[in-house]
């Protein structure tokens, strides 16, 4: 007969003997759901980055770049395309600096970059930023010197409305902002958008995931990255954006050109 004074030592070694025995299986367990789990996720990742038109290869790098998209849910634009900026809806954007600071910063960054200057009507970024390892092409905000603030409010609604999974909420002309939902096409997700014509003629895009709002209340608030989505909705506005400036350019071009003498 077991005696009570050997008990817990019996129940002791039986313990040690079924982790002895089953910790192992359960080890293999995981590294098994490990190994089929980490593929499935990271080819998720990579097909929610191809939706959001986004990649790793781009500037800053595939480092930069996969750290962000799974640690930021938002982005903003900024005349340095800064991705350390997040979007904070509830601030207007700052005032753009006077004409001629900002043909100096110009001037700054692309000599920096070492390329050549884009299409004339469009504004270079406006500041260097404090590491070139942080910048981002898509998150440069975009200007268009020399049209009138209203005509770019309304085209940047136009542009908006042409764009599948994009809804205005709100555009405001006292303020010249837009402010937009962006519902993602698989799970419904929403993103917020907010675009801002400034007095200087750029337009300042914010955007940031429902899951980042205030009063979020799903799990899914917890998982701190978008996969470059809030970038790739930066991104996509201004490039949709692009052919209809290109037109307005032509357009005055033609008119200037029709009032000099023959």
């Amino acid at each position: 007969m077991i005696s009570l004074i050997n008990l817990p030592v019996i129940i002791v070694a039986v313990a040690l003997i079924a982790v002895l025995i089953f910790i192992p299986a359960v080890f293999r367990l995981l590294v098994r759901l490990a190994a089929l789990l980490i593929p499935v996720a990271v080819a998720a990742a990579g097909i929610a980055m191809i939706m959001n038109d986004e990649t790793i290869f781009e500037r800053p790098g595939p480092g930069q770049r996969v750290v962000r998209f799974v640690t930021m849910n938002s982005a903003a634009a900024s005349p340095s395309g800064a991705g350390s900026m997040t979007c904070q809806m509830e601030n207007q954007p700052q005032a753009a600096p006077a004409p001629s600071e900002a043909l100096e910063r110009r001037r700054a960054v692309r000599k920096a970059f070492a390329k050549e200057p884009g299409p004339a009507h469009r504004l270079e970024p406006i500041s260097t930023p404090a590491s070139l390892d942080d910048v981002y092409p898509e998150l440069i905000r975009r200007g268009y010197a020399g049209i009138p603030r209203e005509k770019l409010f309304q085209l940047s609604q136009e542009t908006i409305n042409s764009l599948g999974g994009w809804t205005i909420v709100k555009a405001d002309p006292n303020t010249f902002t837009i402010d937009c939902i962006y519902t993602t096409r698989i799970f419904k997700f929403e993103d917020d958008v907010r675009i801002t014509v400034l007095p200087s003629g750029e337009l300042d895009v914010c955007s940031r995931s429902g899951m980042a709002r205030p009063n979020a209340s799903s799990m899914l608030r917890y998982f701190p990255g978008d996969l470059g989505a809030n970038v790739g909705h930066i991104k996509e506005f201004y490039e949709a954006l692009e052919p209809k400036m290109d037109e307005v350019y032509k357009q005055e071009q033609e008119k200037e050109n029709a009032k000099k003498p023959r």
